[in-house]
């Protein structure tokens, strides 16, 4: 589940009517906060809950995180570039950098193909080629680099 989609489930829930509690049991040891009844769906109390299996909680704006120090499944996150992702959100910005990566390489490629034309230019034409090429072997090397470390995360799941 995305940041979004865990902002949208929270935005439902406002001005709902809490219709029952209960008592959250977790590993046989009862938690102080009670768990609640909202628009008929259990809702547990998150730091209370994370705290009980030892792990972390972190809220940043209107996103809360938990993470242990376990190797992670698919229910858990990694950490990738400062932010927290699913196996499910890693393979989708795998499926997006792969292919903006084809759409690089391919434009590089077309650019390249140019370079015996562009050797016989001089000034600003050959220049802001160069530039252009320049900038698209960037874009592909940190794209490059985006895509494995996404797939070195993806191996946490295995």
């Amino acid at each position: 589940m995305t940041g979004e989609d865990v902002a949208a489930q929270v935005q439902t829930m406002i001005g709902k009517k809490v219709t029952g509690e209960y008592t959250v049991v977790v590993n046989g040891e009862k938690l102080s906060d009670k768990g609640a009844i909202i628009d008929g769906r259990a809702n547990v109390p998150v730091r209370a809950l994370s705290e009980s299996l030892g792990a972390d909680i972190k809220v940043d704006g209107k996103t809360i995180m938990v993470t242990s120090e376990e190797t992670p499944t698919n229910n858990q996150v990694v950490l990738l570039d400062g932010k927290y992702y699913t196996k499910y959100d890693l393979l989708n910005e795998q499926k997006k950098t792969s292919d903006l990566l084809v759409h690089l390489s391919s434009s590089l490629e077309k650019e390249e193909s140019k370079t015996e034309y562009m050797s016989g230019q001089t000034g600003i034409v050959k220049q802001m080629w160069e530039d252009g090429l320049k900038t698209l072997r960037e874009k592909v090397d940190q794209n490059t680099q985006r895509l494995n470390s996404i797939n070195e995360a993806l191996k946490a799941f295995e």
